[in-house]
């Protein structure tokens, strides 16, 4: 397997940022997960050792930028849940009432 280079770090968090924008909350936590162990690899290889301060600045703003809209993502997801199950449990208590 090849070194993983800071440029397809980022390449990794544009697409997780492209899924994000589609809505496709799975396939960002399975190209999370790989992001996760490529950046551990990276980190701990000559690429790591060898980058910049700025390089690897870069590469956490990508990083923050990015947990900033997963979380906005898993939370307007569990709004819209909470949202249909009060819809859901308003709808069975108006049909379980007489004349409903």
């Amino acid at each position: 397997m090849s070194p993983v280079s800071v440029d397809t770090l980022l390449a990794q968090l544009q697409a997780m940022h492209d899924c994000l924008q589609n809505g496709d909350l799975d396939t960002v936590q399975g190209l999370l997960e790989q992001h996760d162990h490529d950046v551990r690899g990276f980190m701990q290889g000559h690429g790591g050792r060898d980058a910049g301060a700025d390089t690897l600045s870069n590469l956490l703003y990508a990083q923050l930028q990015l947990q900033d809209r997963l979380r906005d993502a898993r939370d307007a997801a569990a709004r819209k849940l909470r949202e249909s199950q009060q819809a859901e449990r308003a709808a069975r208590a108006y049909l379980s009432t007489p004349g409903g």
